[in-house]
């Protein structure tokens, strides 16, 4: 484990989860200290999946600490993030209701791939069809505790997605915060690895393990 930025009282735990051998990049730590809320900001390494890699971090955190930050934030190795990316996201949460698990941002690719994905409203009958919030979104840590991470391989390339349904059937919901926003530089060896015959055998195990149980 290893800690690139610490503050006294977090109010935030950031984890970045990686592979070995891979590093955090220089403009994903230029741009993710630019913000004013107090947050210590740990890397997670192993040969694990990404939520799995994360919870070891978040395991780890609390045995370290005590408990945890109230809010978590999983922040991926290469991303720019902007301005206030975090102060955004943690003031959209701060005082929200209980119901609310999270909240996201705006995220765009570009490189290998460019799209554009604007934090869009929650929807459930959206989100049912495809996931089009990030995992790299802020959550109330009581949330994680409580929902549990989905960390099993037979959902791998979807698991935040499985995540995400988890949580509105424990009664979870997001809040988008369009001023947050953040860019994924992309390249060829960071897209899913996998045929598209895999993605439709993990897609319909996500839709007949957290869909169908939501109807």
């Amino acid at each position: 484990m290893k800690i690139i930025h610490e503050s006294k009282n977090p109010e935030i735990l950031v984890v970045t989860p990686l592979l070995p051998g891979h590093k955090v990049s220089g403009i994903t730590k230029k741009t993710l200290k630019r913000n004013k809320v107090p947050f210590t900001w740990i890397v997670s390494e192993g040969n694990q999946n990404i939520p799995k890699n994360a919870l070891q971090g978040i395991e780890w955190y609390k045995k370290q600490k005590g408990k945890l930050p109230p809010y978590y934030m999983m922040v991926d190795r290469d991303i720019e993030a902007g301005r206030g990316l975090l102060d955004r996201l943690y003031e959209k949460l701060k005082d929200s209701p209980l119901n609310v698990g999270f909240s996201y941002a705006t995220f765009q690719f570009k490189g290998h791939v460019n799209a554009d994905f604007p934090a869009m409203p929650y929807d459930i009958n959206r989100l049912i069809q495809s996931n089009y919030i990030s995992s790299n979104s802020m959550f109330k840590s009581n949330v994680i505790e409580h929902v549990g991470l989905v960390t099993d391989d037979k959902y791998k390339r979807l698991l935040d997605w499985a995540f995400l349904l988890k949580c509105y059937k424990c009664g979870y919901v997001g809040l988008p915060e369009p001023k947050a926003w953040f860019i994924a530089h992309s390249t060829k060896d960071d897209i899913s690895a996998g045929s598209q015959d895999e993605y439709r055998e993990k897609y319909q195990r996500v839709w007949q393990d957290f869909v169908k149980p939501l109807f």
